[in-house]
């Protein structure tokens, strides 16, 4: 399985290469089909930087890359580098005080700002000077506005792109108005790039998983954990949900410190299996390449339902350790981020029989009794025979802890999307 990127070049007057958007792209067709703009641009920037390298992706050249609203106003915008990353607006994006206060900030710490797809709207007009260059779509307006957008909105420190340029008429006709750069297929589609996706240990939630596998009382495992999130340009972005949600209560001396809380005590705090579970669900839905966003949720549900219901039996499996709650949530790897197991989950310190029971082939394996039976429940099969795993609990307590687990993914899931206050 590949992680997927596009780049489409842009040009200036004389059609010299002067940069490249980078676009999402999660498989072979080339099309963006995107359900989450959020997730779409944190995927992209984080590969971009991660898995194909910023330099060899854009030659040296500024990479543009499309920004949500949510991400330019909760900060994720701040993890691109403003020497080699042009941020983009779309033209759908709200303008409020709160967002011209935020792009001043980033004008002011240097980064490039871009006004995308703009076809006149009124509500930018107030704003069109904080951009440095303003994309004019050519295939959604008529030659009258993209003349006189030049004119009216244009000062001597903006800059025009000629947008979705189609034909050599275009392009001459665009270049006399006064636009300066240019993009669209008469110059080239967008190239789809592609590069073999990480075995699940040399990704940063793997090292996370990795790291407490293998908890000893010799080890600090929360100061590893902590440098390898600091190290990381997406958990880092992600996890100060999860320390708002350990802060101390409002109205402790601690709470009214103006000091940022201390990576390594928070994850202390939270301790392993917690750690463990957003790891795993920071993994799943970044490397969601199903099409199906629900997948993930799916996957975490399986591992906390497995959990509840290893401590509830007789099986000989090891509650504590993560074992069960890893096998759970890999047991769904192969069909959310398209690779084998024998692949993705190399080199990960699993016991033997939750390799077995992950690979199929064990029947009398504890571990893949509890996975089978899971697998039976979520399906609601009429008839179902159940594996015997000497559960202490009624159908109705199952009901209840099954439903637990959801409510307890919906919160997951709620709190990684949580945009920051401010």
């Amino acid at each position: 399985m590949n992680a997927y990127i596009a780049r489409q070049p842009i040009f200036n007057q004389r059609r010299e290469t002067v940069g490249y958007e980078l676009l999402y792209r999660n498989g072979e067709s080339n099309a963006a089909r995107v359900t989450n703009g959020d997730a779409a641009t944190r995927k992209v920037l984080t590969d971009a930087v991660t898995l194909f390298g910023l330099e060899q992706l854009t030659g040296g050249r500024p990479a543009y890359v499309n920004f949500t609203s949510n991400l330019i106003m909760d900060g994720f915008v701040n993890r691109a580098d403003p020497k080699k990353v042009v941020v983009q607006v779309m033209g759908n994006a709200v303008m409020n005080d709160r967002m011209e206060n935020t792009l001043r900030a980033l004008r002011q710490a240097d980064y490039f700002l871009v006004l995308k797809n703009y076809l006149g709207q009124t509500h930018f007009r107030p704003y069109l000077s904080l951009f440095d260059i303003i994309r004019v779509n050519f295939r959604s307006t008529n030659s009258v506005f993209q003349r006189s957008a030049v004119r009216r909105y244009g000062n001597p420190e903006t800059v025009f792109m000629a947008d979705r340029v189609e034909s050599q008429k275009e392009f001459e006709s665009a270049r006399s108005m006064g636009y300066q750069l240019f993009q669209g297929y008469y110059f080239g589609r967008p190239d789809l790039l592609s590069i073999p996706i990480l075995p699940l240990v040399e990704t940063s939630c793997g090292k996370i998983l990795a790291a407490l596998l293998e908890i000893s009382p010799d080890v600090r495992w929360e100061v590893e954990c902590a440098e390898i999130i600091r190290g990381d340009l997406l958990l880092s972005y992600l996890f100060p949900r999860e320390m708002a949600l350990l802060s101390p209560p409002s109205g402790t001396t601690h709470a009214k410190s103006k000091q940022p809380p201390d990576l390594r005590a928070v994850i202390y705090r939270m301790g392993p299996h917690w750690l463990r579970r957003w790891a795993c669900l920071a993994y799943l839905r970044h490397n969601n390449a199903s099409g199906d966003e629900h997948l993930p949720l799916y996957a975490y549900r399986r591992g906390l339902f497995m959990d509840a219901l290893a401590a509830k039996s007789e099986l000989n499996v090891d509650v504590h350790g993560g074992h069960v709650f890893l096998l759970g949530v890999l047991s769904m790897a192969e069909e959310i981020v398209g690779e084998r197991p024998a692949y993705l989950l190399r080199g990960l310190a699993l016991p033997p029989e939750v390799w077995a029971a992950l690979l199929g082939g064990a029947d009398d394996n504890d571990y893949a009794a509890l996975l089978r039976y899971a697998e039976l429940y979520e399906a609601r099969e009429q008839n179902a025979v159940f594996p015997d795993i000497g559960l202490s609990l009624d159908k109705y307590q199952i009901h209840d802890a099954y439903r637990a687990c959801v409510e307890e993914t919906e919160a997951a899931v709620a709190r990684m999307d949580k945009p920051l206050s401010t």
